[in-house]
């Protein structure tokens, strides 16, 4: 069986058009699906984790955006039972620039429909006094939550949508925030071992996958198939070096700045001395001062070509 879980406003209705460009393929090919059009963060998850209590072993499918996945992730249990699809149609996409997924929708329902290659991916969370969340891509304090924060209420981001330059919407948010940026004095203890100390701190993410915010290769060697997360944290610096330092990021050059410093970890939690939003795959939570980030025993069996 496979359940199609849709967001139908995903930049800006392409969701919605994407499932009715797909679904007659899966009626002409006598497929056995169940679609579902997703409400809201909880429904979504909810109606995910109901799913996931049937027996036998299902496909389920993302249409949508990485915040989609996200809420996806949330409500997934008995990983053995359950294969993961995806057909991407939001405006960052950085999962499926991450893992190399086909974007064209056709093609990548060809692939969910006969898949030549399932891997099992690691997931990972971020713990905070008042939420946790699970997340597969990415998930920072400072100034990357901010930019999401802004692009979840974005009055042009609809308009860039609808002219397929959604991205646009992010490096907008980014020069943006960029001049509105405040430095945080911060700690990251890394693995209950190594502690750091950030006299002001820009942002810090912890990455499971290379890519986030639209395409900023912000960790490039983060692996969602290997043991360890990676993070970048990187320090208050000129606001004219930063600028400089942004577009280097699209192509993971930024790590020779200084001030920018990549680490691998299992265990990290990061203290600030006020409280920051907080981002998961782009979706926002909250704001908080205390975040803990590790990687999770279950592993998510994706299909990926």
């Amino acid at each position: 069986m496979y359940y199609f879980i849709i967001n139908p406003n995903s930049s800006s209705g392409k969701g919605l058009l994407i499932w009715k460009s797909i679904e007659p393929v899966l009626k002409e090919r006598n497929v056995d699906y169940h679609p579902f059009f997703t409400k809201d963060r909880e429904s979504t998850a909810h109606l995910v984790k109901r799913l996931c209590t049937e027996k036998a072993p299902a496909t389920i499918v993302a249409v949508g955006g990485d915040g989609t996945v996200n809420d996806v992730l949330n409500g997934l249990a008995n990983f053995e039972n359950i294969t993961f699809g995806y057909i991407p149609s939001g405006s960052g996409n950085d999962l499926a620039r991450g893992l190399h997924l086909e974007t064209d929708p056709e093609k990548a329902l060809e692939r969910i429909l006969s898949p030549t290659r399932t891997e099992s991916l690691r997931i990972a969370s971020v713990s905070a006094p008042a939420f946790s969340r699970r997340f597969l891509v990415s998930s920072g304090l400072g100034f990357d939550a901010a930019v999401c924060e802004g692009a979840l209420h974005s009055r042009f981001k609809k308009f860039l949508n609808q002219l397929h330059l959604g991205q646009l919407t992010y490096t907008g948010l980014a020069l943006k925030e960029l001049f509105l940026s405040h430095f945080p004095k911060a700690k990251l203890i890394l693995d209950e071992a190594t502690v750091v100390e950030i006299p002001a701190m820009f942002f810090t993410a912890a990455m499971n996958l290379p890519y986030e915010g639209g395409g900023f290769q912000f960790c490039p060697k983060a692996d969602p198939k290997d043991d360890r997360l990676d993070l970048i944290l990187v320090e208050k610096m000129s606001k004219l070096k930063i600028l400089c330092l942004l577009p280097t990021a699209f192509f993971g050059k930024h790590t020779r700045f200084h001030g920018v410093h990549i680490y691998t970890f299992k265990e990290a939690t990061l203290i600030t001395e006020r409280p920051l939003f907080l981002h998961t795959d782009g979706e926002i939570p909250g704001k908080t001062m205390e975040a803990t980030w590790r990687l999770l025993p279950e592993k998510l069996s994706m299909i990926l070509g």
